[in-house]
């Protein structure tokens, strides 16, 4: 009897998982929402990279600054505002940090976490908390420019506490939009990946060699630094 409970438990556990994937099923995002923008003539150009360890973790700011130095032909530093974990509340709470470095361009994405439904932010909140930093952003003399980032899928566990990541993509693509910020729209290039799940082997984090190949082209290319 007790088995037969179990089993009866695992497969209630199963259609629970099942209908949860259904409910939640992400629409295909079509082709990338790019809104490049034309980088200020400022030297040496700075850029704060704000974010999650999908920033915090990676070493595509680094190869971001090599490579915008090298197509501009001048001196560019770009520094991280990045912890791993952090949904854009603590974003928030960094403004007077960002904005004491000066910077021409503000990096931001926060969606990856904040749609963690264990201990993200609920979207019309995250909403709500990006465009505090926008308007914060926009307020600021001299005013930077920002570039708002869709970032890599997730699958398995990791995607289904995620079930409407997608939904927090698109809120980024509205915001660009309502803002007039740069957008660099990562999402959907990856999910053209051939096999994609294979370079996350914890269904969340992207290789390295992977992000370098996927994300940080799409970075250069809207910032007028084409890569191809």
């Amino acid at each position: 009897m007790r088995r037969r409970s179990l089993f009866a438990l695992a497969a209630l556990m199963l259609a629970a998982v099942g209908l949860w994937a259904a409910v939640w099923r992400a629409p295909q995002p079509g082709p990338p929402a790019d809104r490049p923008i034309p980088l200020s003539d400022a030297s040496p150009l700075k850029v704060v990279a704000m974010g999650t360890s999908l920033t915090a973790l990676y070493d595509w700011p680094d190869r971001l600054q090599d490579a915008l130095a090298h197509c501009l032909g001048r001196p560019v530093t770009v520094t991280r505002i990045a912890e791993p974990g952090r949904p854009v509340t603590w974003g928030r709470d960094q403004i007077d940090t960002v904005l004491a470095e000066n910077a021409d361009l503000i990096l931001i994405e926060f969606a990856i976490n904040d749609a963690d439904i264990r201990d993200g932010v609920p979207l019309a909140a995250s909403i709500d908390t990006h465009a505090e930093i926008l308007n914060a952003l926009r307020a600021a003399q001299p005013r930077p420019q920002v570039m708002l980032m869709t970032m890599s899928p997730a699958h398995g566990l990791r995607g289904l506490i995620r079930p409407r990541l997608w939904a927090h993509y698109q809120s980024y693509r509205d915001l660009a939009g309502r803002f007039d910020t740069g957008l660099v729209d990562a999402y959907p290039r990856w999910l053209a990946q051939p096999g994609w799940k294979d370079a996350f082997a914890d269904g969340l984090h992207p290789t390295a060699e992977a992000t370098n190949r996927v994300l940080l082209p799409a970075i250069l290319n809207n910032l007028g630094c084409p890569t191809s």
